[in-house]
């Protein structure tokens, strides 16, 4: 035990016989741990954005239709009343109501959008103003005008895009022509189905989300009027798109409404089954990432490995003094694998204090994108210009213990040079 107390009190004098090396050393090596740490709260934090903007400009992060929508996205493939009715219910009990954020009704067709000027071919949103409001992302992205509210039966909302095509302003009438989803009575089909209807509308805003087959082809409008327009059933919708509190709770949320409509003719599928394109970009990112944190673990690692086998090769006649006195080989190796460890906990307390002063930075006030642009941002950027980062305590524990375990194992190469010092040859480096 006191040759043990020993061989460390002999570690920590050699770290510092060169403070300034040392220090130099320990801030080098730290500012890999602080990189890590960086990266990895910003890459996070993306990750997170990217699904909550997604989810917001697409279906939410659990979906209720029709069976069969998501793969043919047939206009009449609805839910109907009591199916509807049923989830809404469900969705205001004590379980839902915690994990739920916002549900929206949505019926969705496509139609003719007509102006003065030209026509368009539109993607028919029909919605309730204050529940897409808490789902979606277009109410926030309104430039002109305001979104859609209870009091205007005959407003919608329409893409800047799409405004454009159509050369219509706020306060612009507009005429939109659709086919009837439903006949307006029970039976089979007939030629009152195959009509066609129309309705005048007043635009009373204009969004812009950046995202082109957004803004070109979306247009949102009361859902009363929109199942006036098409011919259906008062209740029916074509989803319901339910935005959670915690992206974590999707497939909890989805098997508890599928659990509650088992036999009912429905799918219920979370963000990652209705949006999978979305799904496979981020799993892409996510290896790309794992590629480049491992450069910079490589990096880290290479840098203590250096550093500490320098520190050896430039000590071989001290290590042949240290022999000559009677110190064993295994001491030597403990000697310098204590210097390694001490000298890494050193690096890991300024890069702990470096990184999370930094992370807390971005944690708070963001990373502006925007000044990497200096003619403005690109059109095809759809999300926030500004990244929060987002670094969970797993994720601090994993880069320390990571970093920490790889400087043990590097330093056993160095020890074994030590221990393997050659006496006459090391007495002969003076």
């Amino acid at each position: 035990m006191t040759s043990v107390a020993l061989l460390v009190k002999l570690s920590w004098r050699n770290l510092w016989r060169n403070p300034r090396g040392t220090l130099l050393t320990a801030l080098a090596l730290g500012l890999g741990l602080a990189l890590l740490l960086i990266s990895l709260g910003l890459l996070d934090g993306g990750h997170e954005q990217t699904i909550a903007d997604g989810v917001r400009f697409g279906p939410g992060h659990v979906v209720v239709q029709a069976k069969g929508y998501q793969d043919t996205s047939a206009d009449d493939l609805l839910l109907t009343a009591e199916e509807v009715s049923k989830v809404l219910a469900y969705l205001k009990t004590e379980p839902m109501d915690r994990l739920v954020r916002g549900v929206s009704p949505r019926l969705l067709a496509t139609g003719l959008l007509s102006s003065s000027a030209n026509a368009a071919g539109v993607r028919i949103v029909g919605v309730i103003p204050p529940d897409e409001r808490n789902v979606s992302l277009i109410p926030e992205r309104m430039v002109i005008g305001t979104y859609l509210n209870s009091d205007s039966p005959s407003a919608v909302v329409i893409g800047a895009d799409l405004a454009t095509k159509l050369e219509v302003k706020i306060g612009s009438k507009v005429v939109l022509m659709t086919q009837a989803l439903r006949p307006d009575g029970a039976g089979a089909k007939d030629e009152s189905e195959e009509e066609m209807h129309t309705t005048l509308l007043r635009v009373s805003g204009i969004f812009r989300t950046g995202l082109l087959a957004v803004d070109a082809n979306i247009i949102n409008m009361p859902l009363p009027a929109a199942q006036d327009l098409l011919g259906v059933k008062d209740g029916q919708v074509t989803q319901i798109a339910l935005l959670l509190k915690r992206e974590g709770d999707s497939s909890q949320v989805a098997r508890a409404i599928r659990a509650q409509l088992t036999g009912a003719p429905v799918e219920v599928l979370t963000w990652r089954e209705s949006i999978p394109m979305l799904a496979q970009i981020l799993g892409l990112d996510h290896a790309f990432n794992y590629i480049m944190n491992g450069v910079i673990l490589a990096m880290v690692g290479l840098g203590i490995l250096n550093t500490i086998l320098m520190r050896v090769l430039e000590r071989r006649y001290e290590f042949g003094v240290c022999k000559a006195l009677g110190l064993r080989p295994r001491q030597l190796a403990v000697m310098v694998i204590g210097e390694s460890l001490a000298l890494t906990v050193i690096s890991l307390t300024l890069g702990l204090g470096l990184g999370l002063s930094v992370d807390y930075y971005f944690a708070t006030s963001g990373l502006d994108l925007r000044l990497l642009f200096r003619t403005g941002l690109p059109p095809a950027l759809v999300f926030d210009p500004i990244l929060y980062s987002q670094l969970s305590l797993n994720r601090i524990v994993w880069s320390v213990s990571i970093v920490f375990m790889m400087a043990t194992v590097i330093s056993f190469y160095p020890a074994l040079k030590a221990a393997r010092t050659d006496l006459p040859d090391a007495l002969k480096v003076l």
